[in-house]
């Protein structure tokens, strides 16, 4: 049995017609502890049309975990969406990240209060940045995805965007070629400003410190330990498959969503992740406080009203990962829909004001 299975009591009862030791290689999870719940729940996702899948938590224990809907909607031979089906989880990544700095940081190989100049030393802006502003989103660049015209030439920012509706590579260091002539978009240090270049630098930080590549030190510190076994960062490498309006399917073009929106993942897996990250067994438990010390954005998460979350999108994928520390509640949501069309966080704080009541009881 794999190590992290260990962790969980989970009594077979809950998995009817599901002969598999490891529960979590079941196609869904109904704990009759919370029955009462369960049939608000999928209530509330039959009437809002649900496709994707859910896991719902309470500490240790799986309240809920299912799929609904097809993998890809061209392709029913590709079949129904179970809880180890993996979606691209966008900006999700970022917590990923930032744990990954931060786990450096523990074994003194770098500092939160570093010039980024340390590994960028040619970059213009670099003396005036450290890593704790690319962590909290304060260093005042420049979005290289989301403001791709203003971060590149126009040229470039035309072949990138070419690019993603053709699924196509790009220059695995296109971001790093053009930093240096892309204007800040404000002062660094002075305010929050949500920016992917910032995840972007920290992933190339992890590989000039570790000595690996972003996608092998992820496998080796945090995919493995935590038996996150179809996780992975491959470009279009998931079960599942989402299209716009025009029945296109596009996603950020390979190499260029590095450590800010390139994981693939299963709410199984995700739920596996925030278990042990919240837990003190990614970093130390004083290393998560500091990381989500914030009312705003933290290192990788936004800590908001008692919630510590994040969402992701990645045109035709999006998703929500949410911790509630008061009653130690994990709900995720992965959906192979755009955000226009299906919102991860409306079902995820749906679903949080079914099962709130019983959290205030507590």
């Amino acid at each position: 049995m794999r190590k992290f299975v260990v962790l969980f009591t989970v009594c077979a009862a809950l998995f009817a017609g599901c002969s598999s030791k490891d529960p979590f290689d079941c196609e869904e999870i109904r704990n009759p502890s919370y029955a009462e719940e369960i049939e608000k729940i999928e209530a509330y996702l039959d009437q809002k049309n649900f496709e994707g899948a859910v896991l719902i938590a309470k500490k240790k224990d799986v309240m809920f975990a299912k799929g609904y809907g097809l993998c890809d909607k061209k392709n029913p031979d590709a079949g129904q969406i179970k809880i180890n089906t993996t979606f691209e989880i966008g900006s999700i990544t970022k917590q990923m990240t930032a744990a990954a700095i931060m786990q450096l940081a523990e074994k003194k190989k770098l500092s939160v209060n570093d010039k980024i100049s340390r590994w960028f030393p040619d970059f213009k802006y670099a003396d005036n940045i450290t890593v704790e502003m690319l962590l909290d989103m304060h260093s005042g660049l420049t979005d290289c995805l989301n403001a791709p015209y203003e971060f590149f030439p126009t040229k470039i920012a035309d072949k990138i965007e070419r690019a993603t509706v053709r699924n196509e590579p790009v220059e695995e260091e296109i971001i790093l070629k053009y930093l240096n002539d892309a204007p800040l978009f404000i002062e660094p240090g002075t305010e929050y400003f949500y920016c992917n270049t910032n995840y972007y630098l920290l992933a190339k930080i992890i590989e000039k410190v570790s000595g690996l590549s972003f996608e092998e030190y992820m496998q080796k510190n945090l995919f493995n330990p935590c038996s996150m076994n179809n996780t992975n960062i491959e470009f279009q490498k998931t079960d599942a498959r989402g299209y716009d309006w025009k029945n296109r399917y596009y996603s950020i073009p390979a190499g260029f969503s590095t450590g800010y929106g390139d994981v693939n993942s299963s709410v199984v897996d995700l739920f596996k992740w925030t278990y042990r990250f919240v837990n003190g067994k990614v970093v130390k438990k004083k290393t998560f406080k500091k990381m989500t010390n914030s009312d705003s954005y933290g290192y990788g998460l936004y800590v908001q009203n008692g919630e510590i979350f994040h969402g992701g999108a990645t045109n035709v994928f999006n998703s929500y990962a949410a911790y509630y520390p008061d009653s130690k509640t994990t709900i995720i949501i992965l959906i192979n829909y755009p955000q226009n069309e299906k919102y991860a966080a409306t079902y995820a704080r749906g679903i949080y004001k079914i099962i709130q009541p019983q959290d205030n009881s507590n």
